[in-house]
């Protein structure tokens, strides 16, 4: 009779329990039920031995985690601060090439490997004759890779666009090649080759826009600027000639024009393009309006 009255007992008890558990009035997790149900009496107790010490001191335990998730939060804070590391790197590491620090040289070199590459050509230029033969190793490979990446890249453009000229990617190959000739990397016969490579593909993009009825200024620009570069005189005077009779109210055209009359050694047609500025009435941005003052008041002397 006795063992009957504490299995009947140990199921209220488990009763009991369940009901707390699931109508949430416990706090402990569900996962201690197994214990009640398999230890009798004992295992209840634990159940209220572990209520009683959640329940005791929460107010602590609360500040506690909230502090924890503080600490978190500035942890968090003080990473997402440190997007770009090796942003501001360009000027330590020139400081840092002139120091007899090799250590500091090698450990701005490092980061700098990890980082953009092609923002710090100029930089790791100036590193490949720096005294410091291991300077000059990461420098070197770090230019190695970013031109392969570069010559990569534009051989999979190129084949891209010769099976299907498409405008999208004209644009795409034209854009990576501004961005390598541009880049320092090239020198002599390469950059040489790259430029006319350039100018090849801004010619037949402006044969493709004139066709469609829609010039852009900027491809003549770009286009003077590359035959410039290049010495190719006459046709940049085409690119400056075009841009005015296309835009006479841009400014753009004219200052194309009065820096090839620099470069040829022209003064009769820096003087030509100022008395057209003033014809047409063309508005001109301070920096423009500085460019024409200066060749006017030039001329004014050499007359």
């Amino acid at each position: 009779m006795g063992l009957w009255m504490f299995v009947l007992f140990h199921c209220v008890l488990c009763l009991i329990a369940a009901i707390l558990m699931y109508t949430h009035l416990m706090k402990s997790r569900p996962m201690i039920l197994p214990i009640v149900f398999l230890v009798p009496v004992f295992g209840f107790s634990c159940l209220l031995f572990l209520e009683w010490e959640s329940r005791g001191d929460q107010e602590n335990k609360k500040e506690i985690g909230i502090e924890k998730l503080k600490i978190n939060d500035d942890i968090h804070r003080s990473i997402l601060m440190e997007e770009d590391p090796a942003r501001d790197l360009m000027v330590p590491l020139q400081e840092a090439l002139l120091m007899n620090d090799a250590s500091t040289r090698r450990e701005l070199m490092m980061d700098i490997l990890y980082d953009d590459v092609g923002e710090y050509v100029e930089v790791l230029k100036n590193a490949r004759m720096n005294d410091d033969t291991e300077v000059v190793h990461y420098a070197t490979t770090a230019m190695v890779e970013l031109q392969k990446d570069y010559e990569t890249k534009l051989q999979k453009q190129k084949e891209a666009f010769a099976l299907e000229e498409d405008a999208g990617l004209l644009d795409e190959y034209i854009q990576t090649l501004e961005k390598y000739v541009e880049s320092g990397l090239l020198e002599g016969n390469m950059l040489k080759n790259r430029r006319l490579e350039l100018c090849g593909l801004l010619e037949r993009k402006l044969t493709q826009r004139k066709k469609e009825g829609h010039e852009e200024l900027p491809l003549y620009c770009k286009k003077f600027e590359q035959d410039c570069a290049l010495g190719e005189y006459e046709d940049a005077l085409r690119m400056a000639d075009a841009a005015i009779r296309l835009w006479p109210q841009q400014e753009e055209g004219y200052l194309m024009k009065i820096r090839h009359g620099v470069m040829t050694k022209n003064p009769e047609q820096i003087g030509t393009v100022i008395g057209l500025l003033e014809n047409n009435k063309v508005y001109l941005s301070p920096a423009a309006r500085r460019t024409v003052d200066f060749w006017k008041e030039n001329d004014e002397t050499e007359s």
